[in-house]
């Protein structure tokens, strides 16, 4: 007979899976028993997430955006998770959900950009005369692995853009140097939606790519007053931040926040009139649309551009 010999069997690895996480947007309870084991001295008393991971509230308006701490004295503490990457197992095991649903995920949502560009600019004629135009164009992967969310799209810039007359004199369109920082970018006075819809609410488990252009427009006045323009300057930079919203209707529940690093894009232009009378592009500079990791994530402005425009004699 053949000598048989029992082998053991190798050991087997054990494959576990991701460990659930709390997702960004969401509204906790936080647990505060360890709360000097869970974070350095004064970390919560600080609006900045980007410390955290947490928030007390981000609220983003037309005026300004609302950023609040963590309220410790409140009892019980909420707070809003930012960016579920900051957070230690400790911070996570003492987030506690507030809703009827599971808020703790092993996956989250996903934006990957697929390409980015610029449309050549532009000198387009419409009912109210010459319009000096420019538009960002993006390719989009929108994946909701993790929960049913919105994407939206919010852009700050820091603009100049003047007129030049026959006399020489200059004068300015819009100017936002002496704001604090960038301002909002909105191009209508009936706006009043801070985060554009980039598309419809996306179901959990759902993937699409899509392309999403996003115009940036200046009308060209012939005259300003008594005076003839004989140049318009468009000098600006702008962030755009793509955000995701669980709920965006919900809003003691969920908050916007980012899902993907900041896409910086700029233009620097001068038209004037040709010999034959028509407007055209006699110097250009541009910027590609391209992700930063130097702009930092959170969104903030205290005022909007159209505050900064002058729509008087235009």
């Amino acid at each position: 007979m053949p000598n048989i010999v029992t082998l053991p069997f190798p050991a087997r690895q054990t494959v576990k899976s991701p460990a659930a996480k709390p997702q960004p947007g969401y509204r906790y309870r936080l647990a505060l028993q360890n709360r000097d084991a869970l974070f350095a001295p004064g970390d919560l008393q600080t609006a900045d997430p980007q410390q955290t991971g947490l928030v007390g509230a981000y609220r983003p308006g037309i005026a300004a955006s609302e950023l609040k701490a963590v309220d410790l004295n409140a009892s019980p503490v909420y707070c809003y998770v930012w960016d579920d990457d900051l957070l230690n197992s400790a911070v996570i095991s003492s987030l506690h959900d507030t809703g009827r649903h599971t808020a703790f995920r092993q996956h989250g949502n996903h934006l990957t950009l697929l390409d980015a560009g610029l449309q050549p600019p532009e000198v387009r004629m419409s009912d109210n005369g010459p319009l000096l135009c420019i538009s960002p164009r993006f390719e989009l992967e929108w994946a909701t692995e993790g929960f049913a969310s919105q994407l939206g799209l919010l852009q700050l810039v820091e603009s100049s853009r003047t007129l030049q007359f026959e006399n020489g004199e200059i004068i300015a369109l819009m100017d936002t140097d002496n704001s604090n920082g960038p301002v909002l970018y909105l191009n209508d006075p009936d706006d009043d939606q801070p985060v554009k819809a980039v598309c419809s609410y996306q179901a959990r488990g759902e993937k699409q790519c899509l392309c999403f252009n996003s115009e940036v427009s200046q009308p060209i006045p012939h005259q300003f007053g008594d005076k003839q323009v004989i140049s318009l300057s468009v000098l600006e930079k702008y962030v755009c931040h793509f955000m995701q919203n669980a709920g965006p209707e919900q809003t003691s529940q969920y908050i916007w926040t980012p899902v993907h690093l900041p896409i910086v894009w700029g233009w620097s232009i001068r038209v004037q009139q040709r010999f034959d009378g028509v407007w055209d592009i006699f110097r250009k500079k541009l910027i590609l649309p391209t992700p930063s990791t130097e702009t930092p994530r959170l969104p903030v402005w205290q005022s909007n551009s159209l505050c900064y425009r002058r729509f008087e004699d235009t």
